[in-house]
């Protein structure tokens, strides 16, 4: 079942020579019951993107459904649960905040607030429950903000930046607690991050746009099985050597010796690298202590695929 899906989506700022695009035909789908993250360089369109998805602010062409219901809706705005990047607060106690926003989501104060607490215990704010939400820390009030996105509990949570105030160990607490949550409640989580190395442990595909355009969207493992599939790690008897040779041979796009001082090469083809490897070792005396494709990160994907030309042909032919 499809939780969120675009077509055509555009969004567009100003009017006449002022016009600035901010999203351009952007299509995409997310299956109910993942978690997929939805990267991208800054002014890539990702906030803007997320907005018109609950509702904020209306595209300027194309569609959008959540669960079928075209997005700005009553109905739609009903499944979905909002944490902005950067979240505030009326000047009312966390757990009287919590009370309000979620008798707006519309349950009975008594439940709204034993919802609450269990929130606040469950982000670690328990002792902070009547303190004024506006003088928490930025990394309190990012805690706060999804408290307040799950309190009406939704069948799909919108996070945008959900960790970036947040020190290393409270974005390790909360990004595993959204992949905990989402895995035993089935919920769907939409996340957008930049901290790409701490989204990779719970997302389960992935929408890369830039310029406002979808570069490529695709489940982690076939992202990182394509981006691998022709990029090795090697050890040898003798690095430097082995080096040397494989510069001279035809089948080799890219080769070098990385910081731990193995060789990593990338090829045109990885069956004719497996069969001329062992004649190559052979007859040069060398022995091979390690042999395995490269492990690619959601980091270096992205990394490649913002700058390397090679990179964004393999992405056509997803």
């Amino acid at each position: 079942m499809i939780a969120i899906e675009t077509i055509g989506l555009r969004k567009v700022f100003g009017f006449f020579k002022k016009k600035i695009v901010a999203v351009s035909n952007l299509n995409m789908k997310i299956e109910k019951g993942t978690i997929h993250g939805f990267i991208g360089p800054n002014g890539a369109g990702k906030t803007t993107t997320i907005k018109m998805l609950i509702g904020a602010i209306t595209p300027t062409k194309g569609k959008g459904f959540i669960f079928g219901n075209p997005i700005g809706s009553v109905k739609a705005k009903s499944y979905i649960g909002y944490s902005p990047e950067h979240p505030d607060f009326y000047p009312m106690s966390a757990i009287d905040f919590l009370v309000y926003m979620g008798t707006l989501s519309g349950l009975e104060e008594r439940e709204a607030r034993k919802r609450g607490m269990e929130l606040l215990e469950w982000l670690g704010l328990e002792k902070f429950k009547d303190v004024n939400a506006r003088n928490f820390s930025a990394g309190m009030k990012q805690k706060l903000a999804l408290a307040q996105a799950l309190i009406g509990d939704p069948d799909i949570l919108i996070l945008d930046e959900p960790t970036a105030n947040l020190d290393p160990i409270g974005r390790f607490e909360v990004i595993n607690k959204i992949g905990e949550l989402a895995r035993k409640e089935k919920k769907t989580v939409f996340v957008s991050s930049h901290i790409l190395h701490e989204l990779e442990k719970i997302v389960d595909h992935v929408t890369i746009i830039d310029k406002g355009k979808v570069v490529l969207q695709a489940s982690i493992e076939e992202l990182k099985r394509r981006f691998s599939e022709r990029h090795f790690v090697l050890d040898t008897t003798n690095n430097v050597l082995m080096l040397k040779i494989l510069k001279k041979d035809s089948n080799i796009e890219r080769v070098w010796i990385n910081h731990e001082g193995k060789i990593e090469v990338i090829v045109k083809s990885s069956d004719k690298l497996k069969k001329e490897l062992f004649v190559l070792l052979k007859s040069h005396h060398l022995i091979l202590n390690e042999f395995s494709p490269f492990k690619m990160s959601l980091e270096n994907i992205f990394i490649k695929l913002m700058g390397d030309k090679n990179a964004k042909q393999l992405v056509s032919n997803f």
